[in-house]
């Protein structure tokens, strides 16, 4: 598929009739066209999700992953299909959405062995507790719930990884100096950043393609071993 196809990021769900665009008999062709077929998300959030996952996936990877704010659940599913060491995901948000189980229909199609270890709970963030070590992901958790994935992270001394989205400007905490030097998302992200560090993560900066989504920025942290 052609990255700058305007394709790419649209908010248009997947229809059967898209699983030509995903040929070959690899799995991950296999899995889109599974997803075609259901129309179950929309080709934006797709993208969003398999791009990111690319990024992370040897970051976050162990026992256990939690996909926070998930939605459909895509990212966290995709670490049940094609991390081995994936042992358990925990998909969590405060409501389950009717294209979850269509994903995990999807799934069950191509990578039968990914359900067993999907665990979906509905709760609210603030109510969330996680297993030690585990690894957290929040694809576009919109404002302040990006600060609350990465806290949990932190409280878990699991990696972590976001996609942040919808930066509160007013409400977050970073300074009003860089958020007046560097414009506030960049600001946000510097903070955001510096609050790992401190806790002795290791940080990263990437982004994910062009034309997917206009915030592309993905941080992504892990403890030093040993």
């Amino acid at each position: 598929i052609d990255a700058a196809s305007p394709w790419i990021g649209s908010r248009t769900s997947l229809r059967p009739r898209d699983a030509q665009q995903f040929p070959g008999d690899s799995l991950p062709p296999a899995l889109a066209r599974a997803l075609c077929e259901r129309s179950a998300l929309p080709a934006k959030e797709l993208f969003e999700a398999t791009e990111t996952f690319e990024l992370v996936r040897k970051r976050v990877r162990g026992a256990v992953v939690a996909d926070l704010c998930c939605g459909h659940g895509l990212a966290g599913l995709l670490f049940a299909i094609f991390e081995r060491e994936v042992e358990r995901v925990l998909l969590i948000d405060r409501e389950r959405p009717a294209s979850a189980d269509l994903l995990l229909d999807a799934a069950d199609e191509v990578a039968p062995w990914a359900r067993e270890k999907i665990e979906w709970r509905v709760e609210q963030l603030k109510r969330t507790e996680l297993p030690e070590g585990t690894g957290v992901i929040a694809v576009h958790a919109c404002g302040l719930r990006t600060d609350a994935a990465l806290e949990l992270a932190m409280k878990a001394c699991g990696p972590f990884a976001a996609l942040p989205c919808c930066r509160p400007h007013r409400l977050h905490p970073a300074p009003d100096s860089l958020k007046n030097a560097l414009g506030a998302d960049v600001a946000i992200d510097v903070h955001r950043t510096y609050a790992l560090e401190a806790a002795g993560y290791r940080v990263k900066w990437q982004e994910i393609a062009e034309g997917i989504t206009p915030m592309r920025r993905v941080i992504s942290a892990v403890l030093p071993r040993g």
